[in-house]
């Protein structure tokens, strides 16, 4: 009797669940080589971007309109002063940045979507060319490609902040496909200049 007793005993104590420690790990602090100042005008830049590609999702010309101006005003205010120390990344990244507003000009003088769709496709192409250049450390964003952006056979690029696909080129009301093509997609590359 003393000897199950003492089984059960050692049983219950093995088995017995530790309490989880509940409280959550912190993250190591990310570092970046630039500036808050730099760093908050390309994360309004790229909020901005964002911003449009949703409204080509929703097939809202207006807010592209709308937004587009903001991404037109963003990329006019960027602060690049500490990139010009390195004159080869200064004189790219203007190339890709005069070459986006360009693009943001075509996009809010488009009179269709499937102007401002092309327009969208070459400044997000001069935008994942901007951050690849001066190796954007706040986040990860994703080069995403749509295979049938235009005419059912040429294929159209956006930039992400997530890895989930939600296509600004079919996005949620084509005509053809309705909403069935909006995860139509993948992801090209990504860029992870982050450290720790």
């Amino acid at each position: 009797m003393l000897a199950l007793l003492g089984v059960f005993s050692w049983y219950f104590l093995v088995t017995k669940k530790k309490p989880k420690d509940e409280t959550p790990k912190q993250e190591p602090l990310t570092v970046s080589q630039y500036s808050d100042s730099f760093n908050s005008s390309m994360k309004k830049l790229l909020s901005s971007y964002y911003a449009v590609t949703t409204d080509f999702v929703n097939w809202d010309s207006s807010s592209i309109s709308k937004h587009a101006i903001d991404l037109k005003a963003n990329l006019q205010s960027l602060d690049l002063n500490e990139i010009k120390k390195d004159s080869i990344i200064h004189q790219t990244a203007l190339t890709f940045i005069e070459s986006s507003k360009g693009e943001v000009e075509g996009m809010i003088a488009g009179v269709d979507l499937s102007q401002k769709r092309r327009a969208l496709n070459n400044l997000s192409d001069n935008m994942y060319n901007l951050m690849r250049t001066i190796r954007y450390d706040r986040g990860k964003i994703y080069l995403q490609e749509c295979p049938m952006a235009f005419n059912d056979i040429e294929p159209g690029v956006w930039l992400s902040n997530t890895d989930s696909i939600q296509n600004p080129y079919l996005g949620l009301h084509h005509p053809k496909y309705k909403a069935g093509m909006l995860e139509c997609g993948a992801t090209k590359d990504t860029l992870n200049f982050t450290t720790r």
